[in-house]
């Protein structure tokens, strides 16, 4: 392997969490207007630059399970079992909007549940639109980081830790990269990882994982409408 790919390795492990409790402390500290937007960009830029690198270390690979994994995963995991966590994740999502839209208490029990993340989630249109890229930036460049690069590393590198052994691990640093969102979000945010991670190895590419991942993020934006968490 390649040096830069531990030190890629070593920015997810270590670098994104200082980065995030970083950035949080900045959102919830700054007093200037538009901290919310400088914040989405600086995400955008770090995570594509983040991914290309990824991308540059395995090219097209990195999209796709390696061979010497894929029939044993398959066998193990199946890909119509995939695709059901897929579609359940899809529909669960949907369904919460709906719920949102057509029920007043379930509209202030989502707002409640917001209120704890206003210093991060967008108020303003403009907000709204970096949000939304950040959204489908997060759906594609944390699927190439998290499982597309992370999980072959610490499998199929210099570690190998096994497949099940890299998948969690992978997860958990995929948690702990959304640390701004409490010990209950760090695990939830794992526990989504490990789901990604089972539709990656059943699908056998990043595709679905990120589509998913990117509706999943993007359906904040249908669950707020503007103002909803102005002061």
């Amino acid at each position: 392997m390649i040096p830069y790919e531990h030190a890629l390795a070593l920015f997810l492990f270590v670098g994104v969490p200082i980065w995030d409790a970083l950035e949080t402390r900045a959102l919830k500290t700054g007093t200037d207007p538009r901290r919310k937007v400088f914040s989405y960009r600086r995400i955008v830029l770090v995570l594509w630059t983040a991914a290309i690198v990824a991308c540059i270390t395995l090219r097209s690979n990195v999209f796709f399970i390696w061979p010497s994994v894929r029939l044993t995963a398959q066998q193990k995991v199946g890909t119509s079992f995939g695709w059901g966590f897929a579609i359940a994740f899809a529909v669960g999502s949907l369904l919460q909007v709906v719920l949102v839209r057509r029920s007043a208490a379930a509209r202030e029990n989502i707002l409640r549940a917001f209120r704890r993340f206003a210093f991060i989630l967008p108020v303003t249109h403009e907000e709204r639109a970096w949000f939304a890229l950040v959204s489908v930036t997060a759906g594609i460049c944390e699927e190439i980081l998290y499982r597309g690069f992370l999980i072959r590393y610490l499998s199929n590198g210099p570690w190998q830790a096994g497949l099940w052994i890299a998948v969690a691990i992978a997860s958990i640093s995929f948690g702990l990269a959304h640390g701004y969102q409490g010990l209950s979000g760090i695990i939830g945010t794992a526990l989504v990882g490990a789901v990604m991670a089972v539709i990656f190895l059943a699908s056998g590419s990043l595709w679905l994982p990120m589509a998913l991942h990117a509706i999943i993020d993007l359906r904040i934006l249908l669950l707020l409408r503007p103002g909803d968490l102005a002061s």
